[in-house]
């Protein structure tokens, strides 16, 4: 009886890979007989000996030597060579043309989940050339701060204020350094209008060091005076459109500067200004003097232009001495000083206070990532459709494999065929993107200076990226189809081993609903924070609240007028809006030792009763009664509890300012969302001073609101005509204030269009296969009675239940990633996520999935049967 044991397999593995071309089966098959001979004489593991004693004396035999040399040389050995890729080719555009209808669902679905993954690799390509076409980018270093202490361990992208005058003093080989500070955004009153501008306070050297070009102007002297002003083409298009912008006055809140230059838009760059002035311009520079200050690093920016890019040791070793230098001034931290060449400054990695566009790798990953889930169902479809057609290309296989061919020639027809299908869906994919990329580009801030334009290398990268689609997307067909057995496939059957194809493909078909049915509760949920963030009442009252900033007006005049308007109900004024980010924060204690960090807002009169705000404790009125000893200040919850932590025996309702001036609490705000919803509910604290309110907020009752508007611009304008009057509602400005939501909800519905259709693509692929391959057995059905309501069940009842246990998987992870994670960030005072939600999401994805499998499904059980039967 002839022994099932096998030889040992690591010593047969050895055999042939040694063999390589070589033919090995009469050898192999006589050293299996005598293994089998040897089995039952000595036992298992003497005949395992000696079955690696004959291979390893094969490997020095001249026969086997022979044999090798005989194959390498051989014409007719050649896999893959040339002219049998072009019949790859050949045979691959044949098949498209003879499957018009599943070629053309993989190319849609392969061009749609493409389009996002093309958009990332757009906007990366463009980040990673970000300053590459500086003309010194190899000789100019940005230089970062390590800082650690007991509260936190960062890196920021700014350093000391004496960093910039210390390089360029007492180092020859750093030619220049530019030192540039962030927080320029002057106010341009233009012609009655207001008008905001962002922009840097830095020197001549910055015109100096970097490449950016003047088109009007002196490019050498254009930063030199303190008065001046450089714009971009941009600033001066829209301040002066047609005239020469050299030498006009711009009158500013930081006083009259006359423009000096017209710099070209910044394009290509993480430099973002619209506008430069000279550094002596800077409140810091103007009150003293910082070439000593190694203590404050916060908004300081300084780069450094090397003489050769050969110094680059020398500078590394110069920051070392600088750090020892800045640590004696820095007993309580630990200082390190980095550089970073300007080319590699983005994208950025974990670096706080950066200066300019904050492009940094978490985000691009996470971008990419997203097209990558996008794009999985597609890839998931063609081999899902590869597989259901495994049949009718079956006995393909098997006579391509009868008449000699190779396993790898086999998965190089079907890897071709699906690079093929996706050099093909890209060009199909590139008519998405250019739409897709300028509605996304028009919601991401500052992405103007990002040049996206098509380029080589961003071509290069989009013909790799399907290539590697294709790969991709063919390699477990390809498998598949390369293990088939040849005489099972002639005769019909295609079962390939042990394995389980159907149960695989049943996983990606439910893993794709489920993706879907996620990004779908996702556009729900995000839009239904939208909706509680404009409608609620956060602690006050927006509505019919008109804000009106008082640009310099002065305040009581004003508040005498307008008040006297008929349709004024009310009237007060805040130094900021509620419901909008505050920017204002100063240091309180109790103890004289200890301090917290409190958010400051100034008011007027009636202000709390107005506003409609809710004290818990104490009242507003007497807040104007404050004298130069003690001020009257309101506090709400939050401050009572930061200020416990203190354990003060004494009154506790009296504490001090950072700037010596003593409040006492007369009434305690119940919590409520000054700020945005995204934002946590901080100490707070309202002082009263109609001088320091940069708003009106008027209540308004109208019934032309247009007529009133316009007759309180009247009244405005006979105050002061040359202060513009600007009025919008406060819901209004709210509601502005969360465009970020708009943007996530735009987002999530892209990704759920796309993710559902090509979902359904895939879909409609595979009810299109099952019923084709079921048309025999729906006419006998049909014959013999069955209605098309039982056909109908029939043919859909897998997949309706797929779709379910996709639906049952997403629901917890939905959950668990919305309710937990994502909307806890994005609003931390919102809703969550609800039943409405989910259920109204899977109500949806159930009657897409079923109107697809019923509008592939009716043409099957509506046919005439006779018809059919004939076919077949």
């Amino acid at each position: 009886m002839k022994s099932t044991v096998q030889p040992p397999l690591l010593a047969q593995r050895l055999l042939k890979w040694y063999a390589g071309k070589a033919e090995l089966e009469d050898i192999q098959g006589d050293l299996d007989e005598v293994y089998g001979l040897n089995l039952e004489d000595t036992g298992k593991l003497n005949s395992d000996l000696k079955y690696w004693i004959q291979v390893l004396s094969l490997l020095f035999s001249y026969g086997l030597k022979k044999r090798k040399s005989k194959a390498a040389y051989s014409p007719f050995y050649q896999k893959n060579s040339f002219a049998m890729i072009k019949n790859y080719f050949k045979i691959a555009i044949r098949n498209f043309s003879k499957h018009k209808l599943f070629t053309s669902l993989n190319i849609l679905g392969l061009a749609l989940g493409m389009s996002i993954c093309l958009l990332a690799l757009s906007i990366s390509v463009a980040i990673y050339q970000t300053d590459s076409w500086q003309e010194n980018k190899d000789r100019i270093f940005q230089i970062n701060t390590h800082i650690a202490d007991v509260e936190s361990d960062r890196t920021f992208g700014s350093t000391f204020n004496a960093m910039g005058t210390h390089l360029k003093e007492q180092y020859p080989f750093i030619e220049n350094t530019v030192t540039i500070k962030d927080n320029f955004n002057p106010e341009v009153n233009h012609h009655g209008n207001l008008l905001n501008f962002h922009g840097y306070y830095t020197d001549q050297s910055f015109l100096d060091i970097f490449s950016f070009k003047l088109v009007k102007g002196d490019q050498k002297t254009a930063l030199k005076l303190p008065s001046s002003i450089v714009i971009t083409e941009k600033v001066a298009q829209k301040l002066f459109r047609d005239e020469d912008p050299i030498g006009k006055t711009l009158l500013t809140d930081y006083g009259a500067l006359s423009v000096t230059g017209v710099l070209e838009n910044p394009k290509q760059t993480h430099f973002y200004f619209e506008v430069l002035t000279s550094l002596e311009n800077h409140p810091a520079v103007i009150a003293s003097n910082l070439d000593n200050d190694w203590f404050n690093h916060s908004r300081n920016y300084v780069y450094a232009l090397l003489d050769n890019s050969d110094s680059e040791p020398l500078f590394a070793e110069a920051l070392d001495q600088i750090t020892a230098r800045a640590a004696t001034f820095n007993p309580d931290r630990e200082v390190a000083l980095e550089y970073i060449n300007l080319d590699g400054v983005v994208p950025r990695w974990n670096i706080s206070q950066a200066i300019g566009i904050g492009w940094d790798h978490p985000t691009m990953i996470f971008f990419l990532v997203i097209g990558l889930l996008v794009l999985l169902p597609a890839v998931f479809n063609y081999t899902n459709m590869s597989i259901a057609r495994a049949l009718k290309r079956s006995k393909e296989i098997g006579i391509r494999k009868v008449v000699g061919a190779e396993k790898i020639q086999i998965k190089a027809q079907f890897i071709v065929e699906t690079i093929i299908l996706s050099v093909l869906a890209l060009f199909g994919s590139l008519l998405i993107l250019y739409p897709m990329k300028r509605e996304f580009l028009s919601m991401v801030l500052a992405a103007e200076v990002l040049n996206t334009d098509p380029s080589f290398v961003q071509i290069l990268t989009f013909l790799f990226f399907s290539i590697l689609v294709g790969i991709l997307a063919g390699i477990f067909p390809a498998q598949y189809f390369a293990r088939l057995n040849p005489i099972q496939t002639l005769k019909g059957e295609i079962k390939n081993g042990k394995s389980n194809v159907s149960g695989f493909k049943k996983g990606l078909f439910v893993f794709q609903f489920f993706l879907s049915l996620v990004f779908v509760i996702g556009v729900l949920a995000i839009a239904r924070q939208h909706t509680y963030v404009v409608n609620n009442n956060h602690g006050f009252l927006s509505e019919n609240i008109l804000s009106v900033p008082f640009e310099g007006m002065d305040r009581q005049i004003a508040i005498n007028e307008l008040q006297k308007h008929p349709d004024v109900k009310a009237l007060t004024t805040s130094s900021n809006l509620p419901g909008l980010f505050l920017g204002s924060t100063i240091d309180a204690t109790s103890n004289q030792l200890d301090t917290i960090g409190v958010n400051e807002v100034f008011i007027g009169d009636d202000f709390i009763e107005n506003m409609n705000m809710e004290l818990v404790w104490g009242e507003s009125q007497s807040l104007s009664q404050s004298n130069k000893n003690e001020e009257l200040v309101l506090v709400n919850e939050q401050f009572i509890q930061a200020m416990k932590v203190f354990n003060v025996q004494k009154d506790t309702l009296q504490f001090s300012l950072a700037d010596g001036t003593n409040c006492r609490i007369v009434g305690i705000l119940k919590d409520f969302n000054f700020e945005p919803l995204s934002e946590l509910i901080n100490p707070l604290m309202m002082r009263y001073s109609v001088e320091n309110s940069q708003y009106a907020l008027l209540a308004v009752s109208s019934t032309n609101i247009k007529r009133t508007i316009s007759e309180l611009e009247d009244i405005w304008q006979g105050i002061d005509q040359q202060i513009s009057f600007r009025a919008t509602f406060l819901d209004d400005e709210i509601e502005d204030a969360y465009y970020f939501l708009r943007v996530q909800i735009k987002f999530f519905s892209v990704l759920s269009a796309l993710a559902i259709t090509i979902s359904c693509l895939g879909l409609l692929g595979m009810v299109s296969y099952t019923t084709e391959n079921r048309t025999k057995e729906i006419a006998v059905r049909k014959i013999m009675g069955a209605t098309n309501s039982s056909l109908y069940y029939l043919l859909t009842k897998d997949f309706i239940k797929l779709i379910l246990i996709a639906a049952l998987i997403a629901i917890p992870v939905s959950y668990v990633f919305y309710d937990k994670l994502f909307l806890y960030f994005l609003i931390r005072y919102g809703t969550g996520l609800g039943f409405i939600e989910i259920f109204v999401s899977i109500l949806f994805l159930f009657l897409v999935g079923i109107v697809s499998i019923y509008w592939q499904t009716s043409k099957v059980t509506k046919a005439n049967p006779a018809t059919k039967l004939r076919y077949e």
